[in-house]
């Protein structure tokens, strides 16, 4: 397994957070996370290998055990009782797509180009830890544009997981050699969170008949 091999994975995984955040079919959504988390693990896996850390493959099990089986699972038995896409979002289809593509060309330009501002060490200025720091910023980055221009709480849930995966990358390029890693890496997952948010979601919508948010925070009116 080369280090080309991380490189590509990374490319791969912003693919599929692209296709988390704008997909409108909500059982869709939930299958591209599923995706994104699959390519989640095989970075794991891949630096497992690379840095000869087997305790890294349990972080791997537990990640894909979380965000390739159970919160995709949660996510879509919710979307059983909503209606199959999402509410329409603050901006169109077409021009999110667009710019959410060139923001994020631009953003891992830029978060590759001044990496040092963000990780002043020589080991975040190699390959293939400089792209995947990069991508890992992105990643973050598109969480919280999904946060912000998203109305439909799955979505504010596809946002959070790719906030939280953005961490998960972070942390994994900053010390994969770190056996504390893994531990950290395992207690960060927002299963639990997530369950909650699904859960005043369903109860939610069974009483106002909505789960957009917009609509949702003018009840406290």
């Amino acid at each position: 397994m080369t280090e080309q091999t991380l490189v590509t994975l990374t490319l791969a995984i912003l693919i599929a957070s692209i296709a988390a955040a704008e997909i409108r079919n909500l059982k869709n959504t939930a299958l591209a996370y599923m995706l994104h988390s699959i390519f989640l693990c095989a970075i794991i896996i891949s630096y497992a290998y690379i840095k000869d850390n087997p305790s890294l493959y349990l972080w791997a099990i537990t990640c894909f055990i979380t965000k390739v089986v159970v919160l995709p699972y949660m996510i879509l038995r919710f979307v059983r009782i909503l209606p199959p896409v999402e509410h329409r979002p603050i901006i169109g289809f077409g021009i999110s797509l667009t710019l959410v593509s060139i923001i994020l060309v631009v953003f891992f330009y830029l978060f590759k180009k001044y990496l040092f501002l963000l990780a002043p060490t020589e080991a975040a200025m190699q390959e293939p830890v400089r792209s995947l720091l990069a991508g890992a910023f992105t990643i973050f980055a598109l969480g919280i544009w999904t946060l912000l221009t998203r109305r439909d709480a799955v979505k504010t849930v596809i946002g959070l997981a790719l906030l939280e995966n953005g961490v998960h990358l972070v942390l994994l390029a900053l010390t994969p050699t770190l056996r504390e890693t893994t531990m950290i890496g395992i207690l960060t997952n927002v299963v639990a969170v997530v369950f909650l948010l699904l859960f005043l979601s369903s109860n939610i919508y069974q009483v106002f008949g909505s789960t957009d948010t917009v609509k949702l925070s003018e009840l406290k009116r």
